[in-house]
């Protein structure tokens, strides 16, 4: 790229104002091999000969803010193409802090640099500061940097379906929108389960009578947490109290109760061993471990006899465990759960049935509910109407001081407001009529327009011109140049069709919103280009039958003669540069 020394208002300093675009570097897009390029606050224009690259600049900013990426763009002979852009600041919205969360990226203000990279096979990789982020993601941080205008955008304002979120821009009670939104989320989450109630009506008395059979035959058993070890603990001891009465009671025999016991034994034992003492006391000790032992088996004996004595002998409860223990490990085999999930479950069924008594008071309970959310969605809708018609009326009575200035002044701006009637369930009531509620509320806006006095209003797409919308489209622009929090703007040659003195009131209404943005304005009107705080000329040239894209901002005297060829073409006149001198002096 050619670039020539900055003369051109040598005061103005490169972008340090937050949010807006810094620097631009394009690689292998089309004809432009490798470009380098600064952008700077107020109004920037782009001029050039048609074909020269002008719409390639736009093409390569709209890559590296994640629109659809076409293998195509890349230059002839090249495997991959790369555009990355260099902003102050990022406006941390709330997509836009949710999208780099979703990236698991942390961004604490400073410079962003958003890089796109485009491989011939089609696919393309983006970056946030050198991090690898989803397209998507990019789409959404691009969208709160940059809003990009070209002659689509006209057609846009045409669409009455884009008309309400352009008045949206404007309202500035934010609650009222807010506390709409959260009722009306409330009455559609209300609704979606009415309906599935009402739906599945059936089936869900069938899971009904279901369940109150599970929960019929697990009351019969009555399950609790940590009850079955015990249950299992007295059952085994229960099935076994025969073998363990005949076992204890040999113990108790053989220790202690019959007359040739161990206890008897070592009695006659402890007395031989006495007859020892009386001669040699040095077996004291050993007389006093027989005497323990003695005394150890005696307790053990007498523990035996009383142990064996009450063994529990009750076929009653015997069965009754059985039969409990039974069913228990049934309901478990039956509903694959674990006990403590069975008894979780019968926990849940019971409070299912000593609440709610059947499905019918549910759904009556779910339907006062919903009527209730309804009446109050309808409050809100009001509110959010009125306050609708209230910034219409601000909005377009701008609209037609704006137009006045533009050149049109036999011209009248009106909004027509519509609600959707509505029979199905999801009504609210507005005006004494059913109507359809949406996220944005209950009307259908559309910009009606009067162009020539003495005639009615009309949808804008019935009698605008192409530079009639051009004007509407920078009216619109203008007025939402205090709501709009896009930091940079591009203009893509929306002035065609206009000419002469309503070209240079574009231009001044252009330059107006470049205090609010930084604007980068691509134009054919040298009534419009004169207006620029920075001016860039777009070229092309050839090379070893190659060729070059480039761009060049020019110094005051380069300005005027390319100002002055878009007056009178080329060659240059001294009348022509004298009228460009005119139009850049009168700026």
């Amino acid at each position: 790229m050619r670039q020539k020394k900055e003369l051109f208002l040598p005061n103005l300093k490169k972008v340090s104002n937050p949010d807006m675009l810094q620097t631009l570097h394009i690689e292998n897009i089309a004809i432009i091999h490798r470009m380098d390029v600064e952008f700077y606050r107020g109004l920037n224009i782009l001029t050039g000969e048609t074909g020269a690259g002008k719409s390639i600049l736009i093409d390569a900013l709209g890559l590296v803010l994640g629109l659809r990426a076409d293998s195509t763009l890349i230059r002839f002979g090249e495997k991959r193409a790369v555009v990355e852009a260099e902003f102050s600041s990022l406006p941390l919205l709330p997509d836009v802090r949710n999208a780099l969360k979703k990236c698991d990226i942390e961004y604490n203000g400073g410079d962003v640099l958003l890089r796109r990279e485009l491989n011939s096979n089609g696919k393309s990789r983006a970056f946030f500061n050198d991090e690898l982020i989803p397209v998507s993601s990019l789409r959404i941080i691009g969208n709160s940097l940059v809003e990009m205008h070209g002659q689509h955008d006209n057609q846009k304002l045409l669409r009455q379906k884009n008309h309400l979120a352009y008045l949206g821009k404007c309202m500035e009670d934010k609650q009222v929108i807010h506390d709409y939104r959260r009722i009306y989320q409330e009455f559609k989450s209300l609704l979606r389960r009415y309906e599935e109630l009402c739906s599945y009506r059936d089936s869900y008395l069938k899971e009904r009578e279901l369940r109150e059979f599970h929960f019929k035959e697990l009351d019969e058993i009555k399950p609790e947490h940590g009850e079955l070890p015990e249950l299992e603990k007295e059952l085994k001891v229960l099935e076994n109290s025969s073998c363990l009465a005949e076992a204890s009671n040999v113990i108790a025999n053989k220790l202690y109760e019959s007359e040739k016991s161990h206890v008897s034994g070592i009695e006659d034992l402890k007395k031989e061993l006495q007859s020892i003492l009386n001669v040699d006391p040095t077996q004291q000790e050993i007389f006093r471990e027989l005497q323990s032992a003695l005394i150890s088996l005696q307790e053990i004996g007498r523990a035996m006899a009383a142990y064996r004595d009450g063994v529990p002998h009750d076929p009653s409860r015997l069965t009754d465990l059985q039969e409990k223990v039974g069913a228990v490990n049934y309901q478990m085999r039956k509903h694959q759960k674990t006990y403590e999930q069975l008894c979780d479950y019968y926990q849940e069924l019971k409070d299912e049935m000593t609440g709610e008594a059947d499905y019918d008071t549910r759904l009556e309970k779910l339907k006062n509910q919903l009527d209730k959310t309804r009446t109050i969605l309808s409050e809100k809708a009001v509110k959010f109407h009125k306050s609708l018609v209230q910034t219409g009326d601000d909005f377009a009575a701008k609209i037609e001081s704006k137009l006045q200035l533009l050149g049109m002044s036999g011209s009248r701006f009106n909004i027509r407001y519509s609600q959707r009637e509505s029979e199905s369930e999801d009504h609210i009531l507005f005006d004494g009529k059913k109507v359809e509620p949406t996220v944005n509320g209950i009307d259908d806006v559309e910009f009606l327009i009067i162009t020539n006095t003495g005639e009615s209003f009309k949808p804008l797409a019935k009698i605008a011109s192409g530079g009639e919308i051009s004007r509407i489209m920078l009216a619109v622009k203008s007025v939402l140049a205090d709501h709009d929090d896009v930091p940079s703007l591009i203009f893509d040659e929306i002035d065609s069709g206009i000419s002469g003195r309503i070209a240079r009131v574009v231009g001044e209404q252009i330059r107006l919103l470049s205090k609010h943005h930084q604007i980068l304005c691509i134009t054919h009107l040298p009534q419009i280009a004169s207006l620029g705080d920075r001016h860039y000329k777009v070229d092309k040239s050839t090379h070893d039958n190659l060729t070059f894209g480039s761009l060049e901002i020019l110094d005051p005297d380069a300005r005027i003669c390319e100002i002055a060829s878009m007056v009178g073409g080329t060659p240059v006149s001294d009348a022509s540069m004298k009228t460009a001198s005119e139009l850049i002096r009168g700026s």
